[in-house]
């Protein structure tokens, strides 16, 4: 076996956010290191990640061209105007045009669906296509998943009557299609605040809207979390970052699979064993997406496409098992395709860049095998299958090695090639392999050496008795877990191997026992040609993820081992568990090259009694007075919004004898009004300190008002929520399900209040945003309210008593050129 040795790296600064991470939430310091470490310093943005909610989804009507989109769709409707939803092969473009035309049909629309076919067609929409669609009457064609560089073929539609409408994701060319509309995300004039949407998530948003424009009680109230299961299967499948919307639908979507309503799907996650059983993304991704994926690979998506949007169960189930076939044949092609290939590469040194071709090969599958190649070597694969005169590629590559670029430094040799910086595919004459391998491999020589040895990213390191249970139970509420929020990766050294041996059908596996008494299992999938390397070693290095070993009872963990190593090697030197720890705070805390914070205390002042330097220019104000949430302006800024004439009066003698002189042109922070919490103050001193301010002035301390505190928390009382409750309740006897937020709109408050009742699972979001209208349902509580078992309302109540202990302090607490004696800022 080939064996890539990978360097492990780990983020080692975590500090003080790790710490106060920890205690608002209640969470182990290994959660709340990783929490930090992929950008959630705040309890409340942690929160919001741990706790995904529909109530946080944008409007459809953020894209500016939505309101155009359902206007033309509402007259084809009122028109009967034959619509076309024009999709792709893949499972994000099957699943795109399964949701969007069961939303037209639903809705009353003359809706047909069409797939291209892999081979005989390829991606993309196609003239031939839209001719025959003028022909049979259709007057809007809808693309999902495709389309953006559709230049001529928009083109064409238009001058045959045909109004286009482009649902994509991809990113988009200089020149854009002249379309009737365009739904990307990716585009800068979108208006869309999130530009990682799956296709799948674009023809969601469209759905959103039509459902919420035309849908009634019969059509719509329920109709979006329906789709949701659609829109998870989708997502995961095409590697679109896990992260913002993609969460929350593939969060709520992987809830709803598990009652799925659509006919197919059940019957697809039946043939997988999975129907009725809790999901994960990984199942999804790595059971379900890849038979529907085969259809496309082999032959044709449409038998997917048929079975998602099948009725009838019996044929359901026929067309399920149908692509199970497919997918075994795909496996079986790709494994055959796979040794040729490794026998290929291995006849000689690696190279930087793997190029292979063959005139054997099946083209629906050489982007996986060049996927797996990469996972064995570590390098850039071009895969190429010959057709005669002609050949075609795919390419995936490794970190930091931008494929498309690097085909473009080849552009002379290709016919066709399109892609982005982690895959593509490409066409050239098959004359031009050998010069077009020559040419890619003499290009990696400017790439530094290390960037072909893999880095494994450890998130935390442990030690064996930290891995339990409860960690494990706490890991989980990060999922789910996919591109972009990969499943952490923990690393424990030195650990005592009890027992090694090789399992499966083939002994291609590694089981171990670990510890003393063997006490802990872990499994080393694919790694069974190491067993004479690591046979017979008493201690070893072993990075790995968690997960429940259901052979052993629902409470026993399990390693899932990514790597292990007789001794690892580490980009810089790795620490001890308990040298991580202590040094965690200090090196975040280090000193640095900057000046010494200087205070000044002009909290008893009245304004005009503030010695303020000549140049108003160098004056910065943190203003705690504008509303809840404190903001940093200029100083003229600052007077405008006070609406005061002071800006051209002389500053007067101050009575103070600590740091008066402000004579030299030095930058000065005013930090202006009381602040609400800590954390506006502590944030207020780094924003001043970043723009290289360094001398700062408390000033116009005035008693603040409780409430303003509460809203600057997020707090509501107890009474406050039982009377939004009792509101609530008296909706849903009215009717339930039903909507809320038209007349009157939804307060902050009252959307604090919702996050809170979906979190105790009062009520249950159906679909629907803040900013326009949600459909709720009502479900009976089973026990007494207990606000305290939500995060939501813990966190908020723990900060606001944080907070007025904060106030009381900070307005009698002394004051000297080191700063605060209260605590350290």
């Amino acid at each position: 076996m080939y064996n890539v040795k990978r360097i492990w790296s780990m983020q080692q600064s975590l500090g003080q956010t790790s710490e106060t991470l920890r205690e608002s939430l209640g969470i182990s310091s290994v959660v709340a290191d990783i929490l930090v470490q992929r950008g959630f310093r705040q309890p409340e943005e942690a929160i919001e990640f741990l706790r995904p909610t529909l109530l946080n989804l944008f409007s459809p009507f953020c894209f500016h061209d939505m309101r155009r989109v359902v206007e033309r769709l509402s007259l084809a409707l009122k028109q009967k105007e034959k619509v076309l939803v024009y999709g792709d092969y893949d499972v994000d473009g099957v699943t795109s045009t399964t949701l969007l035309y069961k939303v037209l049909c639903d809705l009353g629309f003359q809706a047909v669906a069409y797939i291209p076919h892999r081979q005989d067609e390829g991606y993309g929409l196609h003239s031939g296509v839209i001719e025959r669609a003028a022909k049979a009457g259709v007057r809007v064609l809808i693309t999902v998943d495709c389309g953006v560089t559709a230049v001529p073929e928009a083109g064409l539609a238009r001058t045959l009557g045909i109004d286009v409408i482009i649902t994509d994701h991809h990113e988009a060319p200089e020149i854009l299609p002249e379309a009737f509309a365009l739904l990307n995300p990716k585009l800068a004039s979108s208006g869309y605040p999130f530009r990682d949407l799956a296709g799948v998530g674009v023809a969601f948003k469209l759905a959103q809207a039509l459902l919420q424009s035309l849908g009634n009680r019969e059509v719509g109230i329920h109709s979006e979390i329906e789709l949701l299961d659609l829109v998870a299967l989708g997502t995961i499948a095409d590697l679109v970052p896990l992260i913002g919307e993609n969460r929350i639908f593939v969060y709520h979507g992987l809830r709803q699979m598990k009652q799925t309503l659509h006919t197919g799907l059940g019957a697809l996650l039946e043939e997988c064993g999975l129907r009725h059983k809790p999901l994960k993304a990984g199942q999804i991704g790595f059971v379900v997406a890849p038979r529907i994926n085969a259809a496309g690979r082999m032959d044709s998506a449409r038998v997917g496409l048929e079975l998602l949007l099948a009725e009838d169960t019996e044929r359901a189930n026929e067309l399920a098992h149908l692509l199970t076939q497919e997918n075994l044949s795909r496996q079986e092609t790709e494994q055959e395709i796979l040794a040729e290939a490794i026998a290929l590469v291995e006849r000689g040194p690696i190279p930087r860049v793997i190029v292979l071709s063959s005139n054997q090969w099946h083209h629906g599958v050489i982007g996986i095998v060049a996927s797996r190649l990469v996972e064995r070597y570590y390098r850039p694969v071009f895969m190429i299958v010959e057709e005669g005169e002609e050949a075609k590629g795919s390419a995936r590559g490794i970190s930091g090695y931008p494929v498309l670029e690097q085909l473009s430094t080849q552009a002379h040799l290709l016919t066709k090639f399109g892609g982005h910086r982690a895959a593509a595919g490409f066409s050239l004459r098959t004359e031009d392999i050998e010069r077009f391998r020559a040419g890619l491999n003499e290009q990696a020589l400017a790439f530094e050496e290390s960037l072909f040895q893999e880095e494994l990213n450890i998130d935390r390191q442990v030690s064996l008795d930290m891995v339990t249970g409860p960690l494990l139970h706490e890991l989980e509420l990060m999922a789910p877990f996919g591109f972009g929020n990969p499943g952490p990766v923990l690393a424990s050294l030195g650990i005592p191997v009890h027992s090694i041996s090789a399992v499966g059908k083939d002994r291609s596996h590694l089981k171990f026992r670990f510890g003393s008494q063997g006490e802990r299992e872990g499994i080393a999938f694919r790694l069974g040609e190491r067993l004479p390397e690591l046979n017979g070693e008493t201690k070893l290095d072993v990075a790995f993820s968690l997960d429940w070993n259901t052979f052993r009872g629902p409470e026993d963990v399990q390693l899932m081992i990514k790597d292990i190593q007789v001794e690892a090697d580490w980009r810089g030197r790795a620490l001890t568990v308990n040298e991580a720890n202590r040094n965690a705070y200090l090196e975040s805390a280090a000193a640095q090259d900057e000046p010494e914070m200087e205070w000044l205390d002009w909290r008893n002042l009245h304004r005009t009694e503030w010695p303020l330097p000549r140049n108003k220019d160098r004056i910065w104000v943190w203003d705690m007075t504008s509303g809840c949430v404190p903001c940093l302006q200029r100083w003229n800024d600052f007077l405008d919004k006070e609406n005061t004439q002071e800006e051209n009066s002389p500053a007067k003698p101050s009575t103070m004898t600590m740091n008066s002189d402000l004579s030299r042109e030095e930058g000065l922070g005013l930090i202006y009004g009381l602040p609400l919490t800590e954390e506006d103050l502590r944030e207020g001193v780094e924003k001043l300190r970043q723009i290289g301010i360094y001398r700062i002035a408390l000033a116009g301390f005035q008693t603040v008002h409780e409430e303003r505190i509460r809203q600057r928390c997020g707090f509501l009382g107890r009474e406050e929520l039982i009377r939004i409750y009792r509101d609530l309740m008296t909706q849903a006897k009215a009717g339930n399900p039903f909507r809320w937020g038209v007349n009157p709109k939804i307060t902050r408050n009252g959307r604090t209040a919702l996050k809170i009742f979906e979190e105790l699972g009062f009520i249950r979001c159906l679909g629907g945003t803040d900013t326009d209208e949600i459909s709720l349902e009502w479900v009976p509580a089973q026990s007494k309210l207990n606000l305290e078992s939500s995060l939501r309302y813990r966190n908020a109540k723990k900060w606001l008593d944080r907070a007025k202990t904060f106030q009381r302090e900070i307005s009698k607490t002394s004051l000297d050129k080191s700063g605060l004696k209260w605590k350290d800022v």
